[in-house]
């Protein structure tokens, strides 16, 4: 393992030479149709909520440059299943490792800002051609369900949904709720990097105590309907802020 990761970082190293300005990636989500979604006695929910899952589909984009990211949710995105939690924006400084995220929760919309904490994963020998790019697999310590691929041949250690800290660019991350996959690396002279203002500023602690509190609320107003019985399931499986799950 030891030896893998060596030849990782040898590699981005001899490709950050080439390493451009700022580049813009764009990053598509499928949403996991559950098992229990075919459960459901009643057809017409039933095939209305797995067409409607299937039909999902988010945009992101991540522009990465002098040594920050920005993560942002694109208005081009078919929202067909919401989520509980909706991610709109991650700006991350890495120089002094600070961090503002935008996000919309029960019809609110928040900042959020604290430290991008150290992401510690667990690199796999398993490999997978992505857009012509050899990437690699790892999984992040602690929450072996959230699994992600990154290649050191875009020797930048960003990735999307907040997620970071690999040898190369993430260009996958799965999550319970859906993936995301890499669409398109592009190379921009004028990478935009808007720090998200607007919302009400909260501190972490309070946002996830809001979040647990809207949770709890959904599951018992969900205990006499199937319909939002699957949905709070889905919704709340993998709820992505600032990097990490929590819920």
């Amino acid at each position: 393992m030891k030896t893998l990761i060596t030849l990782i970082l040898s590699i981005a190293a001899i490709s950050a030479f080439s390493q451009p300005k700022g580049i813009k990636c764009i990053y598509a989500s499928t949403m996991q149709v559950k098992k229990s979604f075919y459960d459901i006695e009643n057809p017409i929910v039933r095939d209305t909520i797995i067409q409607r899952t299937k039909q999902d589909r988010k945009v992101y984009s991540l522009t990465i440059s002098d040594n920050k990211s920005l993560f942002k949710k694109e208005p081009e995105s078919v929202d067909k299943m919401p989520l509980l939690t909706d991610t709109r924006n991650i700006y991350i400084d890495f120089n002094d490792s600070s961090r503002i995220t935008q996000t919309e929760h029960g019809g609110k919309m928040y900042i959020i800002k604290d430290k991008a904490n150290t992401l510690e994963w667990e690199i796999s020998p398993e490999t997978e051609i992505v857009l012509g790019r050899t990437c690699y697999k790892a999984t992040l310590k602690g929450n072996n369900k959230i699994t992600a691929w990154f290649t050191p041949d875009v020797p930048m250690v960003c990735g999307p949904l907040g997620y970071y800290g690999l040898p190369g660019l993430v260009v996958r991350i799965k999550i319970p709720v859906y993936t995301l996959d890499l669409q398109s690396i592009t190379e921009t002279d004028n990478p935009e990097m808007n720090i998200p203002k607007e919302g009400e500023l909260i501190t972490e602690d309070a946002y996830k105590a809001n979040a647990n509190k809207t949770y709890k609320e959904l599951l018992n107003s969900a205990k006499k309907s199937n319909l939002l019985r699957i949905n709070q399931q889905h919704f709340t499986e993998g709820c992505p802020l600032s990097g990490y799950v929590f819920l």
